[in-house]
């Protein structure tokens, strides 16, 4: 995540504020097709899994052969579309400065490739994490975010175009990564090799499962790339700058919480394969609180200390609105961090129709409701007090849902998760509010604030977190292996 950080910083610094605001927002054109991506990898990852933990191994090749055929599929949609409605959308209706026009045009090719590689890479991903390789899927996420770093240093040496040269080296990296999958799946697991697969029952039950989920998908693009597009259309790329940097802190904490959630999600799927579904439940409403917890303990000081931290990350290139944008989206990654483990059982019951069309239609009002409010004149950052807003009432609405499906105690989600989440929050604030008010901004009060609060909050959520049950099983194994380490030391 803090690869990811000052990355960020360093191709500001060599695109600059107007190529870094016209990367995202063409590179967007075309990612907003990911959607079909999305979608597809949630049936696969799920299926895979499931099959998995039925130990049917004849199901799971045929469920990834089928899988792979979709994908491809999908692949050569999104080059199509890329090429014809993607070109048209660029020349057409952004707002691109006339002398970067052939740059963008570049970057709307590379990025068709990059987001062709990344679906054809999903299968072999799945894969992966389905048979919970986290030790390789660890090392891969390392890779890529040095990889990045590395390529952020390597444009500004030569002559060539910065944002052209940081398209292509991006591509390549992406078509590196996706051959490394591919090879290493074939070697390790029987099911990743290519099959004819005809049976017309398992494509249908992939699509009717991604079909609904694809509806998901495209309204959280209209919250991401819609709303990036908008801003552009009234603002131009400073603005969008400004916002993919604050996307940049949305996306590198929610990262880190997807790496914790990712190792969990395989376990939560086989739990309910096996038809256990208060033992799904209890890893569930367990992962909502730590991954909470996880998130506030990276947002608390963020949310006092973000103009200091913004100009330590990006020096003198902070883009007008970068500050509020980015303090508004700690919000949403907060409802996020418990939307994302409650995801886990929803994907896992896998009734996907009512809970994506109810969230999603909600999800998808934000783009007219974000266009109105520019319309009006309201301010840049309104949308993503919109969006944040919309967030809360779809997340509600989901757990209620999920009741019909598989009853669990409404009770008991109040007390395990919720309650304890709210009663640590406003016993940590205090603390971290008052340094903040009595010192001048700079290193000291950043790192008093830091210290101080993490400190008050670790020891808040072992007194108000956990339950004596949730010690026993999770600090005190934890805190013992500590202890007996240190005595070997000794």
């Amino acid at each position: 995540m803090g690869v990811t950080f000052f990355t960020s910083r360093v191709v500001l610094a060599s695109l600059g504020e107007t190529d870094y605001g016209i990367y995202g927002a063409v590179g967007g054109v075309v990612t907003m097709f990911t959607f079909i991506s999305g979608s597809l990898s949630a049936s696969t990852s799920r299926f895979l899994t499931y099959e998995l933990g039925r130990n049917d191994s004849e199901a799971l090749s045929h469920t990834f052969s089928a899988a792979l055929n979709l994908h491809l599929i999908a692949a050569l949609f999104i080059l199509l579309i890329g090429e014809t409605l993607g070109a048209w959308f660029l020349y057409e209706k952004m707002t691109i400065p006339e002398a970067r026009m052939d740059a963008a045009y570049w970057i709307l090719q590379f990025s068709i490739i990059t987001t062709t590689c990344d679906f054809i890479l999903v299968p072999f991903r799945a894969s992966v994490i389905s048979h919970e390789n986290m030790s390789l899927f660890a090392y891969i996420g390392l890779y890529e975010a040095f990889s990045v770093l590395i390529i952020a240093y390597l444009i500004q040496i030569g002559d060539a175009d910065r944002l052209v040269f940081y398209g292509a080296l991006l591509m390549g990296n992406k078509i590196l990564i996706l051959l490394f999958h591919i090879l290493y799946t074939r070697r390790r697991y029987v099911e990743c090799r290519m099959r004819i697969v005809r049976e017309k029952a398992l494509y249908t039950k992939l699509l009717s499962y991604s079909g609904w989920n694809m509806f998901g998908h495209v309204a959280s693009l209209s919250q991401g790339q819609g709303i990036n597009i908008v801003l552009n259309m009234f603002c131009g790329p400073a603005v969008n700058a400004a916002r993919g940097l604050a996307v940049t802190i949305q996306s590198g904490l929610l990262s880190f919480i997807g790496n914790f959630l990712t190792a969990v999600r395989p376990r939560v799927v086989k739990l309910y394969a096996e038809g256990n579904n208060a033992s799904m439940y209890r890893l569930t409403f367990m992962a909502c609180k730590i991954s909470y917890f996880l998130m506030f303990a990276l947002i608390m000081p963020l949310a006092f200390e973000m103009d200091f931290v913004l100009r330590i990350w990006l020096g003198d290139n902070v883009p007008q609105y970068t500050g509020i944008f980015a303090r508004i989206i700690l919000g949403v990654v907060l409802v996020e961090s418990f939307h994302s483990a409650y995801l886990m059982a929803f994907h896992a019951i896998g009734k996907m129709k009512m809970g994506n069309m109810v969230c999603g239609s909600l999800m998808i009002l934000t783009l007219p409701a974000g266009y109105i409010a520019l319309k009006m004149g309201l301010p840049p950052y309104s949308v993503f007090v919109i969006i944040l807003a919309n967030n809360v009432v779809c997340h509600v609405f989901s757990w209620v849902l999920t009741h019909r499906y598989v009853p669990f105690s409404y009770w008991r989600l109040a007390t395990a998760v919720y309650l304890p989440c709210i009663l640590v929050t406003l016993c940590a604030l205090p603390v971290p509010a008052f340094v903040h008010a009595n010192m001048q901004q700079g290193w000291p009060r950043f790192l008093a604030l830091s210290l101080c609060s993490e400190l008050v909050y670790a020891l808040f959520i072992y007194t108000f977190g956990f339950s004596k049950a949730e010690k026993e099983e999770l600090i005190y194994p934890v805190w013992r292996k500590i202890r007996n380490r240190i005595k070997r030391i000794r």
